[in-house]
């Protein structure tokens, strides 16, 4: 299984080129990353970049190739509560609604033993961090503050306050 690290400072320049979240699909490798760096470059060399800073997004581990997802969700959200729902659903849905999704503001405490885990990738809202887990199980401990400013997940669980356990669809 390949890793695949994909960094996209300018993501607003080319979320109008990369596919549509309900045309994701699993992949047998992984995606590379420099079709969507070179674009990003292109974008920029013709003037076409947006001025305005955007969130980054560094995908670090992608077995289901959905890195074109996740930016699209970065692009698409101008509040952090939304920012954070508008993660977690557009992941879930570029990953087949086959897996669990967590997004976690990682400034926070927490404790995880996640199984299976499928792609993470970080992403930055102004000077927050959020880490994006796609996984088959596991379990996930919030030990700061909750609130869809700082968490958001989604798939099959059962949850007693910050405590999630995940399990298999």
């Amino acid at each position: 299984m390949k890793k695949t690290i994909l960094s996209v400072a300018l993501a607003t320049a080319v979320s109008s080129t990369l596919p549509v979240f309900a045309d994701a699909a699993e992949q047998k490798t992984a995606p590379v990353s420099t079709t969507i760096q070179q674009t990003v470059l292109n974008k920029a060399a013709e003037g076409k970049a947006g001025t305005t800073a955007s969130p980054n997004v560094n995908v670090n581990f992608d077995a289901l190739g959905i890195a074109n997802a996740i930016v699209n969700a970065v692009n698409a959200n101008a509040n952090r509560s939304g920012f954070v729902k508008g993660v977690m659903e557009s992941t879930f849905y570029a990953a087949g609604a086959r897996y669990n999704v967590m997004v976690f503001n990682l400034s926070q405490n927490y404790q995880d033993r996640l199984s299976g885990v499928k792609t993470f990738a970080t992403v930055q809202y102004g000077k927050v961090v959020y880490g994006i887990w796609v996984f088959e199980s596991g379990t996930f401990k919030n030990n700061g503050d909750g609130g869809w400013d700082n968490w958001a997940f989604r798939g099959w669980f059962d949850r007693q306050d910050k405590f999630v356990t995940f399990r298999r669809p």
